[in-house]
């Protein structure tokens, strides 16, 4: 199906206002007749040289004005009918696109620019609504005062509207000429505009580097490059909208001329009355207006086929599996969190090297898994294919001796909790970030959460509390404040299973003892993975898992995989294992013993 009858085929959901913006066009059309046809009355009859009806010229006056102001109400209440069916066309358009965004995979994600997404939302779907909005009713209006004004020339001259009909094939092939050639010219202008848009998104997300690394100068010149290629892309649009537009233009108002030409001749030799003529003419004015007005919507149209493509390249890319399908009868209410990997395997793309092979694994309830080795070594991937934020290629992955596909996407999510090593906020206020752990969740729980990760304090201090907005990304709050609200929201959540990356290297020490204590909160009975850095972390985990090009080389505890004198114990002779002090090990153990 064509891009243009799949965003008409929005249309089909809003029948009565599909209906009643017609019926407006139609009626209000047809008011277009009236007054050529009371202009030729007046002067044929009213005017007449040989019988001069005098009595009939405010009767026909009133008749006109009442025609006006007709076609001027059932106007207005046609703009109004149709720019609120063209909104929810586009509200529908805009909410579908950004629903099916949402259930991508992040596989996709890893392909495509931010800025380019944004471009295609806002953008690419304001193009198809001026195309919807400016396309269809203007269309659908001057293509009706097209075909009424040609049945009204015919009634009055056919030899005369054959005259006037002369320009229209070459309107026509101009028309097909644009149609065929505009929709590559505005593709590649949507393309350098996704360009421009996510390079903008880019450097405004990463400001802070570029004036660290003092890159004004470099970053400006690469935006001029970028928006230069997006001014060349629009300049040829325009260049070839500014030929084909007066050409269009000039051939209609040489139709006019040819038929002023030839009427005028037919009145000279007495075959047509001076009120034909003149009618005529403003019927001539009537019907090119309309064609002009078709070829300016041409215009409107390709851009809007040229965006269209692009919004429903998304809406056509297959989502996540899983979504579709509910969890399975066999999946569990409650979950102890007894996780197994049986000989999983997974490469980013067919081309990639495996990112994992043959891992296996098992995590009982309540076990704390330590996940070692250096960078790329598949850390974040094994524990990306839990959540199914990618699928995995062979093997299995359980919980609860259930293949994690059974659960179906929502159920398993809810029962996953994730705190990075980069906590995300958005741009809202703390409560906000926070109840997107538990939605319903009660100010009493919130709190209590935001104090089980030493949230509270600095929460108390702010001036809004939990109304405080913590801006874009969270940047009105410090490093630490950011990873123990992340910590809160997880505890809210409350989920059996637990992915951790522990990251503390960049907050002093205080922060650190804040946001570890905070961490034991939350790992405490939990199935919990960690991406780990801390040696204390280690030292308490049930299992230690050694990664080294997506491998499992060497697993036990950290005694036995010193003992053993493999890569661990390298990693541990070179410091990449933070080694922290005896008495943080102890703190840190006290501390278990307490929860």
């Amino acid at each position: 199906m064509s891009t243009t009858w799949r965003v008409f085929a929005y249309l089909k959901r809003y029948p009565l206002l599909a209906i009643g913006t017609l019926a407006c066009a139609v009626v209000g059309t047809l008011m277009i007749a009236v007054l050529p046809a009371v202009t030729k009355l007046v002067f044929n009859q009213v005017l007449s040289q040989t019988d001069p009806r005098p009595e009939l010229l405010t009767p026909l006056v009133l008749v006109a004005v009442a025609a006006l102001v007709l076609q001027q109400t059932l106007d207005a209440l046609r703009i109004i009918l149709n720019n609120t069916f063209e909104q929810k066309v586009i509200f529908d358009l805009r909410s579908d696109l950004y629903s099916h965004i949402q259930l991508l995979p992040l596989r996709w994600f890893d392909n495509r620019a931010t800025g380019d997404l944004m471009t295609r939302i806002l953008e690419d779907v304001n193009s198809v609504e001026r195309m919807l909005i400016d396309g269809v009713e203007q269309g659908v209006v001057a293509v009706l005062q097209v075909v009424i004004v040609l049945g009204m020339m015919f009634y009055v001259s056919t030899s005369l509207a054959l005259v006037g009909l002369a320009p229209l094939p070459f309107l026509a092939g101009g028309a097909l000429w644009y149609t065929l050639t505009a929709h590559r010219r505005y593709r590649l202008q949507r393309i350098a505009s996704s360009a421009m848009n996510s390079l903008l998104h880019d450097n405004l997300a990463g400001i802070r580097q570029i004036k660290s690394f003092v890159r004004e100068r470099e970053e400006h010149a690469r935006f001029n490059k970028t928006s230069d290629q997006l001014r060349r892309a629009t300049l040829i649009v325009m260049k070839v909208w500014a030929i084909y537009h007066p050409a269009m233009v000039l051939i209609g108002t040489l139709g006019v001329s040819l038929t002023v030409w030839f009427g005028a001749r037919q009145v000279l030799s007495h075959q047509m009355q001076v009120g034909d003529l003149i009618a005529f003419l403003m019927l001539t004015g009537f019907l090119y207006e309309p064609i002009n007005k078709l070829h300016q919507l041409n215009q409107l149209v390709q851009a809007g086929r040229a965006a269209g493509e692009r919004v429903f390249e998304i809406i056509d890319t297959p989502i996540e599996n899983g979504w579709a399908a509910p969890p399975s009868a066999a999946a569990p209410q409650c979950v102890a969190g007894d996780v197994q990997y049986a000989d999983v395997g997974f490469s980013y793309s067919t081309e990639a090297a495996p990112a994992l092979q043959h891992i296996t694994f098992h995590a009982r309830p309540g076990e704390t898994i330590a996940l070692v080795g250096t960078t790329g070594a598949g850390k974040s991937t094994l524990v990306n294919l839990l959540t199914r934020f990618y699928e995995y290629d062979s093997g299995e992955i359980r919980i609860d001796n259930l293949p994690i596909r059974e659960f179906g996407m929502r159920r398993l999510r809810e029962l996953v909790g994730v705190v990075t090593q980069e906590s995300f906020l958005f741009n809202g206020t703390i409560r906000e970030n926070l109840l997107m752990g538990r939605p319903g969740a009660s100010d009493e729980e919130v709190l209590r959460a935001a104090d089980a990760a030493n949230a509270r304090p600095f929460i108390d201090r702010l001036p809004e509390g939990l109304n405080s907005v913590v801006g874009e990304r969270g940047v009105k709050l410090s490093v630490g404040e950011k990873q123990r609200i992340s910590i809160a929201r997880a505890l809210l959540k409350d989920p059996p299973i637990l992915i951790l990356d522990e990251a503390t290297a960049s907050v002093d020490t205080t922060t650190e003892r804040l946001i570890q204590e905070a961490l034991e909160h939350l790992m405490s009975h939990r199935t919990c993975f960690v991406i780990a850095h801390r040696l204390s972390t280690i030292l308490r985990a049930d299992q230690i898992l050694v990664l080294e090009r997506g491998r499992i080389i060497e697993r036990g505890t950290h005694s036995e995989l010193i003992e053993l004198g493999g890569k661990y114990a390298r990693l541990w002779e070179q410091s990449f294992i933070e080694k922290v002090t005896e008495a943080d090990v102890r703190a840190d153990a006290d501390l278990a013993a307490q929860l």
